[in-house]
């Protein structure tokens, strides 16, 4: 049904849409507003072409794989998605979506350990674009944390910052868009 909404209201219910479809690339997702579509997805399970769809050729086009195969010791089983080239970035740090087991969450220490991922490739008020999924077991993450449950709390927050940041930094690396510590 159609529902007069104010600019806010609206830019809420963007970002619950968004997080569904980000979350579900197997999933065809359609947002439309005032009778004109914002965004659609096609639901043919490939993550950046769902970016394509929610952010646009630009953004797609930056993307950067992250498949951590070899993580360090940590809690974490996995991190997925995709980040986005350094230049590719906002002013927003509402593009940073985190997902852990497929859920949307927020998460401050998953955020700044993408940030600290990128070194100083970014400007201090500066963020990238990211999709990441976290896979890890279930008692290790407090989803009781905020009344919708949308923030978490970590048992070992620390190690899961490492484990990010590693496959994040591992990602640009790969790309020849950090320059390694090694000598």
């Amino acid at each position: 049904k159609y529902l007069k909404q104010t600019a806010t209201e609206f830019a809420n219910v963007n970002t619950v849409v968004t997080s569904y479809a980000l979350a579900n690339p197997d999933v065809a997702v359609t947002l439309e507003h005032d009778g004109r579509e914002t965004f659609a997805t096609n639901g043919t399970g490939d993550l950046r072409e769902t970016v394509l769809a929610v952010y646009g050729r630009e953004v797609a086009e930056s993307m950067i794989d992250v498949d951590a195969d070899s993580l360090p010791d940590g809690p974490l089983d996995g991190v997925s998605g995709l980040v986005s080239h350094p230049e590719t970035n906002r002013a927003s740090r509402e593009y940073l979506s985190t997902y852990v087991n497929g859920r949307y969450v927020r998460s401050a220490t998953v955020r700044d350990a993408v940030v600290e991922a990128y070194g100083n490739q970014l400007a201090p008020d500066r963020y990238p674009f990211a999709v990441l999924d976290l896979s890890l077991p279930a008692d290790t993450v407090d989803v009781n944390v905020h009344p919708r449950k949308m923030e978490v709390r970590f048992a070992d927050a620390e190690g899961v910052a490492e484990q990010v940041r590693t496959a994040v930094e591992d990602a640009l690396l790969r790309e020849g868009l950090l320059r390694s510590s090694a000598p």
